[in-house]
């Protein structure tokens, strides 16, 4: 996903600017938007069906589901009402500042949510607490974690 933002920024960059020559921009967005998509439902696109599964016991999973479906369509809003004044302030950028976003959360995903794959719920949250008993006070409520421990 950060390769397609990447190359509509490059071609949005090119064709605001005409440095670039030619007329390849816009048929490349539109090869970068398709792979934007490809990437997005292969990836991002399934977390919150799928993490919440991984994450969170049985009993909450309808109500965490919920939860993490209206945070996706409010993120989803949000960036849909902001690209416009996005765009006026810092265009032909606008697809590089969605790029970092993107490889920020890669970044974060790699370091902090941790991989499930073959481990019972009870060995994966374990891993989540001894995580956040690690993390600096200011990110985490300890009494929280002693509390449900």
């Amino acid at each position: 996903m950060a390769v397609s933002y990447f190359g509509v920024g490059i071609a949005q960059t090119c064709h605001v600017t005409g440095k670039c020559g030619g007329d390849w921009t816009g048929p490349f967005s539109i090869f970068m938007v398709c792979c934007f998509i490809i990437g997005f439902a292969s990836t991002l696109g399934n977390i919150p069906w799928f993490m919440v599964g991984e994450l969170v016991p049985t009993s909450a999973r309808g109500t965490v589901n919920s939860v993490c479906v209206a945070f996706n369509w409010i993120f989803n809003l949000s960036i849909v009402f902001t690209y416009d004044s996005i765009n006026r302030a810092i265009a032909p950028y606008t697809f590089f500042l969605y790029m970092a976003i993107v490889i920020f959360f890669l970044i974060f995903n790699f370091l902090f949510v941790p991989e499930t794959k073959v481990k019972t719920w009870d060995a994966v949250n374990g891993e989540l607490k001894e995580q956040a008993a690690r993390c600096p006070p200011i990110l985490v409520n300890k009494s929280v974690i002693q509390t449900t421990a």
